[in-house]
């Protein structure tokens, strides 16, 4: 509903002032409530301006460029750069849904406005209403409940740790990670709400302190059954924040990162696909551009991406037959506008469930609004342009994600076991209680390796299952050894020993292992 409304509310009032054309342009500026979703009120309205700014400025980009520059090749290189850096921090700083795509959707549409004669001020205006739009509506639901976001975030939190603490088969390991990365995202959204600066006492903070001793709690004995060991504290201990953006863009910099691997890879798959369309004198190599980074943005691995692509043709197809029979009856005023938010509204509801379908509704939305804003236009050749260049788009991607670093993904997950222990070493290196503020940063770094190691492994499981096989068994030891660390600082801090002998030994074989 928040998709919706966000364009919607201000496209129906400028409707009703005479401005239906303007009206479109708002959806543009109402992408950025997407960014805003599950994030606690304190913080969701900076997420969105921060996110709203970004399309701002990603359409002056793509304005500016379309009238210095009629070659295309300059207009290429600014969606390559959007992309790729887009692809990077999404990645890096782990922000999830919905990525970089829509900033270089909207890069694109508004070189395709520029170059339909609309005045880029017009656009940026425009824009700059869908942001203030969304920045409100996805702040409506304090009046109702202000804690909504933080109390859902811990419940799934503290419901991930009991489903552990219940096991007893060799899905342990799996559920331990699970659970271990719902309470990092508990703290988080508890940070983001600042309860533990002004409510440290409050129930949620309470509820999931006490999930956290309870996780730390359960040990797993040789038969990899979990085992309920209570942990009691002599002081209050609360677990920092997540590491800032800047240490999380700052840690992936490196040539065997994941994000590193997805942006090298789209910035292949969008540079050649633009440098084709230009060979081709194709007149939209912005759509082809889109229709890869669709593809890659968000670094699936190559099956699920191979998927995506499948889903992306088909949905096109589809979606191009709806564009045409809603274009067939040409809606206008507030009956187009209406449609618009009924599209927004379903690939809302879709986008994280089935993407084919999303895409259906993805696409006669992008179509109307570019066609809304220069009424007139004939409709067969931007159909026929769009298929044309979504088939090159999604065959550049495919050939990029299986060409371009196919292994990548051994890399990663050799990176990110040595970063787990490395960090636990540092960790185990210092003669400090384990509240100390040092020791403090290093538990929250540790944890953060640990979660970015199980995704090297489930990305590795699902691009070559049978190497990934071979190294499972060290690949499982490695997220047993780090969350065991943990666990032995809080039974240290709860009077248990300090013993971290057996914990050394397990470093040292699995460096050696890691190493070779």
């Amino acid at each position: 509903m928040r998709a919706a409304l966000a364009p919607g509310i201000p496209a129906l009032i400028a409707v009703g002032l005479g401005y239906s054309q303007e009206a479109l342009l708002m959806t543009v500026g109402g992408f950025a409530v997407l960014y805003g979703e599950r994030r606690p009120y304190r913080v969701r309205w900076r997420v969105v301006l921060t996110a709203g700014a970004g399309l701002v400025v990603a359409v002056a980009l793509g304005g500016w460029v379309e009238t210095i520059d009629e070659s295309g090749v300059v207009e290429v290189a600014l969606l390559t750069v959007v992309a790729m850096v887009g692809a990077y921090s999404v990645d890096a700083a782990r922000l999830g849904p919905p990525g970089a795509f829509f900033f270089v959707l909207v890069t694109g549409v508004s070189m395709v406005l520029a170059r339909s004669g609309v005045p880029l001020g017009t656009v940026l205006i425009c824009t700059a209403i869908g942001v203030c739009s969304s920045v409100l509506v996805s702040m409506a639901g304090i009046v109702r409940d202000r804690s909504k976001p933080e109390r859902m975030v811990v419940r799934a939190a503290v419901q991930a740790v009991e489903d552990y603490a219940q096991l007893s088969d060799s899905t342990t390991v799996e559920a331990r990670h699970a659970a271990g990365a719902a309470i990092w995202d508990g703290w988080s959204a508890v940070y983001d709400a600042g309860l533990p600066e002004r409510a440290p006492e409050s129930g949620l903070v309470s509820e999931l302190l006490a999930a956290h001793k309870r996780f730390a709690g359960v040990q797993v004995d040789d038969r990899w059954a979990a085992v309920d060991r209570e942990v009691l504290l002599p002081r209050p201990q609360m677990p920092l924040a997540r590491p800032t953006v800047w240490y999380r863009l700052r840690r992936s910099f490196s040539v065997h990162s994941h994000a590193s691997a997805i942006a090298v890879r789209i910035g292949v798959a969008v540079a050649a696909t633009g440098a084709i369309s230009l060979a081709l004198s194709l007149d939209r190599p912005d759509w082809a551009v889109v229709a890869s980074v669709l593809v890659l943005h968000q670094g699936l691995d190559r099956v699920q991406g191979t998927v995506r692509g499948l889903h992306r043709f088909i949905g096109t197809v589809i979606g191009l037959g709806l564009f045409a029979l809603i274009h067939a009856f040409s809606p206008t005023g507030y009956v187009l506008v209406l449609v618009l938010m009924v599209l927004q509204f379903l690939v809302e509801l879709f986008v994280a469930r089935n993407y084919g379908l999303a895409v259906i509704f993805i696409t006669p939305l992008a179509l109307l609004i570019i066609v809304g804003a220069h009424p007139g236009s004939p409709v067969g050749p931007v159909v026929r342009d769009r298929f044309v260049e979504t088939l090159l788009g999604i065959a550049v991607a495919l050939a990029a994600l299986w060409g371009v670093l196919p292994r990548s993904h051994r890399r990663t997950f050799g990176w990110t076991e040595a970063r787990v222990l490395r960090a636990g070493r540092r960790l185990m290196a210092l003669d400090v209680p384990a509240d100390h503020p040092a020791a403090m940063v290093l538990r929250r770094d540790l944890q953060f390796e640990l979660i970015g190691c199980a995704l090297s492994g489930s990305d590795a499981a699902h691009n070559e299952r049978p190497w990934a096989r071979q190294q499972w068994t060290r690949h499982a030891e490695v997220l047993q050894w780090g969350y065991d660390l943990l666990a032995q600082c809080w039974a240290e801090l709860s009077g248990g020993g300090a013993d971290r002998t057996e914990l050394g030994d397990r470093l040292f074989r699995l460096q050696e292992t890691v190493r070779s």
